[in-house]
């Protein structure tokens, strides 16, 4: 790791060129109209110096309250391996714990601020044709403080975390490397990838908190095992069908580690109408279909329906960590990209959360708008 910000710190300008920098910007903002006004929004920056740290790539990004700072693809073994070492910082947002939403609507006294400094290296080995395999070993700082609003609720306590993982992935997709450039929040799929990683969380502080209730009283190890896929298919000219799904199971987490569920923003496991974070779960299985079409071949623009749903533990937030319930919703969509080489995106999303029973205080409406741009 120090070897690798040296590499940082003694980088000659004159050794990068213009030509070798690629950087976007871009933003959006979730909002639920019914059955409560709420909300949330991000703005970043990303930049990608490419082979400009020996043969590797430097990564500089920001989002709203995170910044990011990393070597990527250090390769090494012929191309077999490549090393990623980087560090970050969240401020006050992290996990979205000020946040506090249960059965769908807000409890501000419950909600929090929580920050984290981040520093971590990353091994990649590429065994076969489409084929990842990776080792983490991130060291995490957390702390935490009250909101205005926080009352009566028990913080948890600031702590170390060690947080190695192991994971696999399998990528065959079909797409132009743009189309994974950070401004464009939905990118369109053709072929399958999917991965899965698992480890554990060691912590220095490991006390029950929040309203005793036994669900926030994390082990002194926690387990975690996650697992994604996305595929597309594109079976007409003009249409294309693409799926999301992912899987999670974990022992002995609480709610810094859960998954964030609801909303159709990027960052989470999307269920059309919920809030953002409306749900918080470790283990849980949830899928999206959307069905994407083209008014014409030559045109740019796509637009269509998407329909989510899953089955997550502990619906109602109340500790009872072995009991499941199911939600899901649909949304309809419209992709619009402008410009050359497609530079400039804008996603709209009108979403609609189908009436569950855990839910209070249906209908559950809610909308997305994002916009990104390549500036170089």
């Amino acid at each position: 790791m120090v070897a690798s910000i040296a590499l940082v710190v003694g980088l000659a300008p004159s050794t990068v060129k213009a030509d070798d920098w690629h950087a976007a910007v871009g933003g959006g903002g979730n909002f639920n109209f019914s059955p409560e006004a709420v909300g949330r929004g991000w703005v970043l920056f990303d930049s990608v110096g490419t082979g400009v740290v020996g043969n590797g790539d430097l990564h500089l990004y920001w989002n709203t309250d995170k910044i990011h700072v990393g070597i990527e693809r250090l390769s090494f073994a012929k191309n077999k391996l490549a090393f990623f070492a980087f560090a970050e910082g969240e401020i006050v947002l992290a996990q979205l714990l000020r946040d506090y939403f249960k059965q769908g609507l807000k409890i501000s006294e419950f909600g929090f601020n929580a920050s984290y400094v981040l520093l971590s290296s990353k091994l990649q080995w590429y065994p076969g044709k489409h084929q990842t395999l990776e080792i983490l070993l991130p060291v995490r700082y957390w702390w935490f403080f009250e909101t205005g609003d926080t009352a009566g609720y028990q913080l948890p306590s600031n702590t170390w975390a060690f947080e190695p993982r192991i994971g696999y992935v399998y990528w065959n997709i079909h797409a132009a490397a743009e189309e994974w450039e950070a401004h464009r929040f939905y990118p369109r799929i053709t072929g399958i990838a999917l991965g899965i990683n698992g480890g554990l969380d060691v912590r220095s502080s490991s006390q029950s908190w929040g309203i005793a209730d036994g669900r926030n009283d994390p082990g002194n190890v926690i387990y975690v095992v996650r697992q994604w896929l996305r595929a597309g298919w594109q079976f007409v000219p003009l249409t294309r069908l693409q799926i999301d799904e992912w899987g999670s199971y974990g022992w002995g987490e609480d709610d810094i580690t859960r998954n964030r569920i609801g909303g159709t923003s990027p960052y989470v496991v999307p269920i059309p109408g919920l809030p953002w974070s409306g749900l918080v779960s470790e283990r849980l299985v949830s899928a999206q279909l959307g069905f994407h079409i083209k008014a014409k071949q030559s045109s740019p623009h796509e637009f269509g329906v998407l329909v989510g749903g899953g089955a997550f533990n502990d619906v109602k937030r109340e500790g009872a960590l072995g009991t499941y319930g199911g939600t899901g919703g649909v949304a309809l969509f419209t992709d619009l990209r402008f410009g050359e080489a497609d530079r400039y995106q804008l996603h709209i999303h009108v979403s609609y959360g189908l009436p569950t029973v855990w839910l209070l205080d249906s209908p559950y409406l809610a909308g997305l708008l994002t916009f990104g741009a390549r500036i170089f």
